[in-house]
């Protein structure tokens, strides 16, 4: 079932918590989001509190 922005693409340039939570809001409204990430990936992937080794805030988004 598509969503309200079915058949658009997003390109997502955003870094940390408030950018990629926005193209996930996208993404569940029907449109195909790709993300852009620096070399490394996702500042947020780093950010602690870490529980084995993984960032809590990128295992929530």
């Amino acid at each position: 079932m598509g969503g309200a922005l079915e058949g658009i693409r997003v390109l997502e340039l955003a870094r940390f918590q408030a950018g990629p939570r926005g193209g996930m809001i996208l993404s569940d409204l029907g449109a195909e989001v790709i993300k852009i990430e620096k070399l490394g990936g996702e500042e947020t992937r780093k950010s602690p509190p870490l529980v084995r080794g993984q960032s809590v805030y990128f295992s929530v988004y």
